[in-house]
């Protein structure tokens, strides 16, 4: 039951972003994430990336890709996980702008950004954590238009929501983390194992009809999903994104994404 229980935990990244998509302790992350190939990605451990939606710009594909793991005022986070300790750094532009000053051979701080971006390389031209993906689906106005919001835009200022639904959402938010098949991954990193569990339906509908006075399976799916609650009514690990701005149709199109693919 406890492997089940883990199995929203750490629920779409971003992504991220979320992240998971984040870097262990003293890894330091200077942008945002993506992969190169999802072939390519499984033999190297990284990260693999699905192409975010198209209409993902700025503030919005931040909100979706990054926010999870650097947080949506971009101060970064830090989690604790089965006794490790992740930190994920923050984006301040002038912290940014001065690591990547460095070394101007290599091209300017937005470019290289980019290259941090879609490649994963730091400001050495050397590899980021094998945590932090490689964007490498997105298209050049996407990625120009994260580094300007990243660059110019207040932190503090709310982000642009979409219209997302079911696969576009868990490409976007959930994939990073616990893979394009749902199946969950597994990370290691100087010996800290970061572990992303399965979201196959089965698993979760054994784990959410335990007690059926909280609502059906779907219904307590999505109170995971939204306010990060376990099948008991407990927290859930604070890796595990509170979805709370998703809106009632985006929650439910994507539990339902999840119900009829991942059986």
């Amino acid at each position: 039951m406890k492997s089940i229980q883990r199995s929203l935990r750490i629920l779409c990244l971003l992504p991220v972003l979320l992240a998971a998509a984040c870097a262990v302790a003293s890894t330091p992350l200077p942008g945002a994430m993506a992969t190169e190939a999802q072939t390519a990605a499984t033999a190297s451990g990284l990260l693999e990336m699905p192409a975010p939606s198209a209409e993902l710009t700025g503030a919005s594909l931040y909100q979706f890709a990054c926010a999870t793991c650097h947080g949506k005022d971009r101060t970064g986070s830090t989690f604790e996980l089965a006794g490790q300790t992740i930190k994920v750094p923050g984006l301040a532009w002038e912290n940014l702008n001065r690591r990547f000053k460095a070394d101007p051979s290599r091209g300017s701080v937005p470019e290289q950004m980019a290259l941090a971006i879609t490649k994963g390389q730091d400001a050495g031209g050397g590899e980021l954590n094998s945590m932090m993906p490689r964007w490498s689906t997105l298209s050049g106005p996407q990625v120009d238009s994260l580094i300007q919001y990243i660059q110019t835009a207040d932190p503090t200022a709310g982000t642009t929501d979409t219209n997302l639904m079911g696969e576009q959402l868990f490409r976007t938010s959930c994939a990073a983390c616990h893979g394009m098949d749902g199946a969950g991954k597994t990370f290691d990193k100087d010996g800290n194992t970061i572990t992303t569990p399965s979201l196959h339906w089965n698993e979760l509908r054994q784990t959410f009809s335990r007690d059926p006075n909280r609502g059906s399976v779907p219904e307590q799916v999505a109170l995971a999903i939204t306010n990060g609650r376990d099948e008991t009514g407990a927290e859930l690990n604070t890796m595990m994104p509170r979805w709370s701005f998703l809106s009632q149709a985006q929650v439910d199109s994507l539990v339902q994404y999840l119900q009829t693919t991942f059986k």
